[in-house]
This record gives structure tokens, C-alpha cells and sequence, in this order.
């Protein structure tokens, strides 16, 4: 069987479906605060409803054109977001000057630094 590549396509609807998804969990955590209520409540059930399927379906799509580039890609993701909501606030405006570095000097950072990558067996 051939593999086939990931599409520019593809990795924009991976980054919606990542993000979509961490608004799904985000909104799961309003659930045990005190501004959750009745009116909340429904917007978000009902925001939800809609994304839930979606994710889901775009996920599967793009996971089975190629699953070990798609996992890597949301474990790389899941790591930054990690890292990211862990920060003080002080601590993200140097992450954000960090990133304009990268931005400024890509090259630099390729050659400096490494990406891995784990296959899936």
C-alpha cells in the first residue's frame, strides 16, 4: 500500500481539530466553577454538541492518511500546551520574545536544535 502525505489542507484541519478539542476540554472545566451557570451551561452543551462530531470525523480523516505523523504532531502539540498552561504570566512574555527569535532566524534554531519524532511499532 502507498503511504500518503499530509496535505497543507490536512494539517489545517489538525490544527482546528486540536483546538477545537481544547476548547471541548476547557469548557468541561467551567463546569466546576461558579460562573457555570443555567445560561453558560447551554451555550456550551449546545457548542459541544456541534464540535464534537466534527473533531471526531476530520480526526479519523486525517489520522488514517498517516497515524504515526498524526500522532507526532499532537503529542508535540500536547506538549507545548503543557508546557504553555503551566507558565506564569511573566514567564510567557519571555516565551513569546523566545518565539520571535525563532520567527526572526528559523534557520538558526533548525540547525541548533532537534525534533524527534517516535515510531509507532
Amino acid at each position: 500500500m502507498e503511504e500518503q502525505k499530509i496535505t497543507t489542507e490536512q494539517i489545517t484541519y489538525l490544527k482546528s481539530v486540536v483546538l477545537s478539542q481544547l476548547l471541548l476540554e476547557a469548557n468541561e472545566s467551567l463546569m466546576n466553577t461558579t460562573v457555570y451557570k443555567q445560561s453558560l451551561k447551554q451555550q456550551i452543551n449546545r457548542m459541544n454538541n456541534i464540535l464534537e462530531p466534527i473533531v471526531r470525523e476530520e480526526f479519523d480523516g486525517i489520522y488514517k492518511s498517516d497515524p504515526e505523523m498524526t500522532t507526532n504532531i499532537l503529542n508535540k502539540i500536547e506538549s507545548i500546551v503543557t508546557k504553555i498552561c503551566s507558565y506564569q504570566l511573566e514567564e510567557l512574555v519571555i516565551l513569546d520574545a523566545v518565539v520571535d527569535k525563532y520567527e526572526d532566524n528559523k534557520e538558526w534554531f533548525l540547525e541548533h536544535t532537534a525534533s524527534e519524532f517516535l515510531r509507532i511499532n
